[in-house]
């Protein structure tokens, strides 16, 4: 019953502050009501679709809104508004619809697509809080989730920035081909300069009193704990590990339950090595010109725009160089992959066709059999998905074979159906700003 007060207080927070606002170019984003993984175990929300459109109507309505008012007196009061509305929102006050809202959305999506029931502690609306847990998890869902799905289970502590990444190239998307009028930059620039830094710090002394602490305050209150303490020690750790059980972690320093939470001290040399490297290896997210408020580039008749990206994988990482093209009323987003687990790169490419009522999307892709780290077979997959606009009606259709694919919660075959709405007709358009 908590769970479901929390997605439906989600929900009214969106129609109060969208419909509150409502205005040129309010609603572009489709909201999915009713998502097919909703579905996947009994009914569970929101999905990864809902809770990425969810935050992306957010940022776009109140960015513009608070640009729109602030820019009548000085253009720059409104950007410096905007930028700290994102700090507030996502460290200050956290609150639901935000950037850290979406990170844990995201971690409980891969859990409930298992059967794992949480809760997002956002919802406690705490100021400046020490951490953010998914909480309300038993030790033994956890346990079962990583004997009968280990991927899921790496990817499971890897969701949340996997997420927060999504969002920021679906506002980029949104910006180049609608040429959406919120200001977006500070929020690029947040997401990826924390995700950076939270990845890089999964093996510093700091980290080892943070988890230590943890555990100290929250002692024998199971329900209280986290699902799994900082992300990426725990995402090295079992990418490295596979087929260890999950009790082998150990007992609870409290003596009650699983130490769940893994350590700097309790990695190899090796997996600090690797963790190292992917942390290097995600400032390659820093190449993207949106970070200097330039979204597009012209050459001739032709406005396009490009970015780099590493983010982490079940596997490992995928390391993308994304295009965004417009020529007249053509308009093509395109991104090439280069999928690696600890010994061997894999090719993908992905192609969407961005229309006012018709958008087909078509990825393929090798990765490692299995989503396995030290494989060196490769699995071949494929994506293709189709999305209707009429009106204020968004339906989606979208059918993979197994692989990884960012903000799609299954890594193995699946055909998900969405149907939405937006708050304003399909008008993509919107005028020059």
């Amino acid at each position: 019953m908590r769970r479901r007060a929390a997605i439906f207080a989600t929900l009214a927070f969106l129609l109060v502050s969208v419909t509150g606002i409502a205005g040129e170019g309010a609603g572009a984003t489709p909201i999915p009501v009713f998502d097919s993984d909703n579905f996947v175990d009994g009914f569970r929300g929101p999905s990864m679709a809902q809770s990425l459109a969810l935050s992306t109507a957010f940022y776009e309505e109140s960015h513009r809104l608070l640009q729109r008012e602030l820019r009548k007196k000085d253009e720059r009061y409104g950007k410096a508004a905007i930028a700290l509305f994102d700090v507030i929102t996502s460290g200050v006050l956290p609150l639901p619809l935000s950037d850290t809202w979406l990170h844990e959305e995201f971690h409980r999506a891969v859990m409930s697509n298992r059967g794992v029931s949480s809760f997002d502690d956002v919802y406690h609306f705490k100021p400046v809080p020490f951490a953010i847990a998914v909480s309300h998890v038993r030790d033994d869902a956890l346990a079962r989730m990583k004997r009968d799905h280990p991927a899921d289970f790496v990817r499971l502590s890897a969701a949340g920035i996997e997420g927060e990444y999504a969002l920021v190239h679906r506002l980029e998307q949104n910006e180049f081909f609608r040429q959406s009028k919120s200001y977006n930059a500070p929020l690029y620039l947040f997401v990826k300069l924390n995700s950076a830094l939270y990845v890089m710090s999964g093996t510093s002394g700091e980290t080892q009193r943070f988890t230590e602490r943890s555990e100290r305050d929250e002692g024998t209150n199971v329900r209280r704990r986290d699902f799994t303490g900082h992300d990426f020690t725990a995402w090295v750790y079992d990418l490295f590990r596979p087929d260890e059980p999950y009790a082998a972690r150990g007992v609870h320093p409290s003596g009650v339950g699983i130490r769940r939470y893994r350590r700097p001290s309790d990695l190899t040399a090796e997996e600090k090595r690797y963790l190292h490297t992917v942390g290097r290896r995600s400032l390659l997210n820093f190449l993207d010109p949106n970070l200097a408020g330039i979204d597009d580039f012209r050459t001739g008749s032709m406005r396009w725009n490009v970015a780099a990206s590493s983010i982490l994988t079940s596997f490992g990482t995928a390391t993308d160089l994304q295009a965004f093209v417009q020529r007249g009323e053509r308009k093509l987003a395109i991104t090439i992959h280069r999928y690696a687990n600890r010994d061997r790169t894999f090719p993908g490419v992905e192609a969407e066709w961005i229309d006012r009522r018709v958008s087909p999307r078509i990825a393929l892709w090798m990765q490692p059999r299995d989503q396995m780290f030290r494989t060196h077979a490769a699995q071949t997959g494929a994506l293709a998905a189709l999305s209707l606009r009429r009106g204020r009606l968004a339906l989606e259709l979208e059918a993979k074979s197994a692989g990884w694919v960012q903000a799609n919660v299954h890594l193995e075959r699946a055909v998900i159906a969405r149907v939405g709405f937006s708050m304003a007709p399909s008008t993509w358009a919107a005028s020059p700003r």
